[in-house]
């Protein structure tokens, strides 16, 4: 098994095109899915219409196939997604 394939089995799950999982929260809720949120592992939450500019396109990332999620995208200090 190459390297490529070992590190997509670790951290999507063995989804070989992890960003067909992307969901997103209730428009007008800002609420980090963490603890809240139950997903396949590897599954990407991006924070959308929070109702805050501060957590508007945070990106989240499932690391548990459960309800653990880690921001690895803050766009208070990044940027901003843009369509």
């Amino acid at each position: 098994m190459g390297k490529k394939t070992q590190l997509i089995d670790t951290l999507f799950g063995g989804n070989q095109d992890p960003l067909a999982n992307i969901i997103h929260n209730v428009a007008g809720i800002a609420t980090s899915p963490n603890g809240v949120v139950t997903a396949p592992i590897g599954t990407f939450f991006v924070m959308t219409s929070s109702g805050t500019a501060a957590s508007d396109d945070d990106v989240y990332i499932n690391t548990d196939g459960a309800s653990a999620w880690t921001l690895i995208y803050d766009a208070s200090s990044r940027g901003h997604l843009y369509a």
